[in-house]
């Protein structure tokens, strides 16, 4: 039995060996493995504190020559500050509004901020800034175009006064002017508006005046029909009645306003052919439409008969 046993004890040790030695690679791995990641962590660590110091001191660097050549030096002071401002408003207000004084460096002033300050009043429809070495900055603004006063609803206000009235630009978009120009006096004025629906820096929420802007707009893209307004009145609400340059009374239905502008047009030129003067006309009315002209004055032939009179009787 003995003899049997031998071989089989024999192989037994053999696997034991092999099963050591396995065991002795796989340590030896494990702690190659540990080193090597250890070399790997360490080497990441230095070359990061590394770069990190070196990008500190570049940006110290950076920073004190910014600060040395630009930053702090005298050439850059703000000396001409050139404001086109179209009309928008004075240069007092404008320096009030950028926030920009002379005397700062001009790479220490914040033109995105100072932009938005202007693109935030509702008279401005864009503006341009930028720097002019060594010594400036150019301001451009671009106003927006105003097409009708809107008169404040009370009844003896001044409808020019910009401290009550509005201006509307032809999106319908409402303004309170800051400086008034002479051609401003030339629009004609919108009443009839109620004082909450008037709020500047608004787009325009009454449908009424909604309508009365789209009627002068079509009067504006028509300059053919012969009409001037001066002003405009939407308080009825189912028409808009319109005083012409030359004080005709016109009322007008409150929609088709491309219809009534031509039967306006064919009336006007039989005015101006004829020598008459419109005094009133309904353009709500399609047939029969309602006219009135204005009376001649007999007074002056009279008078002209009796010096003619006058004369002939000293002559014999």
């Amino acid at each position: 039995m003995r003899r049997r046993l031998a071989p089989h004890t024999s192989g037994n040790r053999r696997l034991s060996d092999a099963r050591g030695q396995h065991l002795l690679d796989v340590k030896v791995r494990t702690v190659t493995a540990r080193r090597q990641r250890r070399q790997k962590l360490g080497g990441f660590f230095w070359k990061s504190t590394l770069l990190v110091v070196v990008c500190s001191a570049g940006w110290f660097g950076v920073t004190t020559a910014l600060d040395k050549f630009f930053l702090s030096n005298p050439e850059y002071t703000l000396r001409r500050l050139s404001l086109e401002l179209d009309g928008v408003m004075t240069r007092e207000d404008a320096v009030d509004v950028l926030g920009i004084r002379e005397g700062e460096n001009i790479f220490r002033v914040d033109l995105a901020a100072a932009e938005s300050a202007l693109r935030a009043l509702p008279q401005v429809a864009d503006v341009s800034i930028e720097r002019r070495l060594p010594d400036g900055i150019s301001v451009t603004l671009e106003a927006r175009e105003p097409v009708a006063w809107i008169a404040p609803p009370e009844k003896d206000a001044d409808p020019f006064d910009p401290e009550f009235a509005m201006l509307a630009d032809g999106s319908g978009l409402l303004m309170k002017p800051r400086l008034v120009q002479p051609e401003f006096y030339h629009l004609p004025v919108i009443y009839g508006v109620q004082s909450d629906n008037i709020r500047d820096g608004e787009p325009l929420h009454n449908e009424d005046l909604r309508r009365a802007m789209a009627l002068l707009d079509d009067v504006t893209k028509s300059p053919d029909s012969l009409l001037r307004v001066r002003s405009m009145n939407i308080t009825k609400g189912y028409c808009i009645e319109v005083t012409s340059d030359r004080n005709a009374r016109i009322i007008f239905a409150p929609e088709d306003f491309p219809s009534q502008l031509a039967r306006l047009r064919q009336l006007l030129e039989h005015c101006r052919d004829s020598g008459r003067e419109l005094e009133s006309v309904n353009l709500m009315v399609r047939r029969n439409t309602p006219v009135t002209f204005v009376m001649a004055d007999a007074a002056p032939e009279q008078n002209v008969k009796n010096l003619a009179q006058q004369v002939k009787g000293r002559k014999n």
